[in-house]
Formats: C-alpha cells, sequence, structure tokens
C-alpha cells in the first residue's frame, strides 16, 4: 500500500517583502556573525584584490579549483603571476597530477580556493558541488579558505538551496554537496570550543557584485 505525504514547506516569513539588496545585507550580516571576513565587489577588481590578500596574510602556498569559472575570473592568471615574482612558492591547480599527489598537497598548503555554488543568508552558509577539478579537499584540509560567490547565486534559506539540487537531478548530481558554515568548530565534552581543527580556522568571501 502506498501512502501519500504532503510536502509542506518551512514559513517564508525570514524573507517575505525582503528586496535583493536587502537579501545581500542579510547575508553579509550572517557572514560576520560567524566570523567570516567578506569582500564586495566587481569581478574586475577580484583578481587584484585577491593577490592583495594573499600577500597581506603572507600565504606561501596554495591550491585552487579546476573551474572555467575561475578561470573566467582571470584567477590562476592572477596566482601564476604572483608565483612567476616570486610572492608565492607553490600555487597548484587541484585535477594536475595523481590524486595521491593533490591529497598530500592539499594537506601541506596553506590556502585554499574555490567557488562556491550557493550562499544561504539566513544561515551565512556556503554550498560547493564537488567532482572532477572541483575537489573536496580544497576547501577542507588548507587552515584558511577563500571561496568565491556571485551575488545572484544568494537564496533566501535552505529551502531554495534544496530546490536547486532537485533541479539537477535530470543532469545527474555530483560526488559531493559540500555545505560550509563558517570556521570549523569543535567542542570537547565539557563544552571547550576549538577552531580550526577539522577544517579552516580561517573562512573568507569575495562576493561578486551583479
Amino acid at each position: 500500500m502506498r501512502i501519500s505525504h504532503s510536502f509542506i514547506l518551512p514559513p517564508t516569513r525570514f524573507y517575505d517583502g525582503m528586496d535583493r539588496e536587502e537579501m545581500i545585507n542579510g547575508f553579509l550580516e550572517s557572514l560576520k556573525a560567524l566570523q567570516v571576513r567578506y569582500d564586495r565587489l566587481t569581478a574586475e577588481e577580484l583578481p587584484a584584490r585577491l593577490e592583495k590578500r594573499v600577500e597581506e596574510k603572507k600565504i606561501r602556498s596554495l591550491i585552487y579549483w579546476d573551474d572555467p569559472r575561475l578561470e573566467a575570473l582571470g584567477i590562476p592568471q592572477a596566482l601564476e603571476g604572483s608565483a612567476s615574482q616570486g610572492k608565492i612558492d607553490r600555487s597548484i591547480r587541484w585535477g594536475e597530477g595523481s590524486e595521491e599527489e593533490l591529497r598530500r598537497e592539499a594537506a601541506d598548503v596553506e590556502l585554499g580556493i574555490t567557488m562556491a555554488d550557493l550562499g544561504i543568508a539566513e544561515t551565512g552558509s556556503l554550498m560547493l558541488l564537488n567532482g572532477n577539478g572541483r575537489g573536496r579537499l580544497v576547501s577542507l584540509t588548507p587552515p584558511v579558505y577563500f571561496a568565491i560567490l556571485h551575488e545572484q547565486n544568494v537564496v533566501p534559506r535552505l529551502t531554495q538551496a534544496f530546490s536547486y539540487i532537485q533541479d539537477l537531478i535530470p543532469s545527474g548530481l555530483p560526488s559531493c554537496i559540500n555545505w560550509i558554515t563558517g570556521p570549523s568548530r569543535t567542542a570537547d565534552i565539557e563544552g571547550d570550543l576549538s577552531i580550526g581543527v577539522h577544517g579552516p580556522g580561517e573562512v573568507e568571501v569575495f562576493l561578486i557584485r551583479s
């Protein structure tokens, strides 16, 4: 016997009557509450700003996704330029080399850089679709993580994110869907909080204006 279940959406009061700019500001406030540094800028400003942040943080080694979206924004070119000028020692593209080599590199570098597919305004979470050149370890193992997100990909809450995922089903889901909500936080049995034990201790978001 088949039992029918009704599907009830959560209340929409979080974003009822909210315009696009208000939702973006809500996302930024959520990031701030999570102690995530953010920068809202244009696509043209991004490569130079990212290079500057790498230099300010004295990063000498990094790994980034093999992703055409990063190519379109000029990120690999900027990083290669920094490497050729001696500003960084190692700039590694995920996908170049064996999986074993990439795992070792990801565990050893100081910074990981990826695109984010969605941002959740209500929680400040980032959603990443992994697979192929978009390795999970890039956002997981380095102590510092930079996410790049187009602001048109900010949605009110998880409801819209799951609708987005559902729309992917006909063409095939990715190997992993990764959710990141601020720096890694771990508490022991006594409730003592540690930052960065099981993931990056610092997260920065570069939000690209539409």
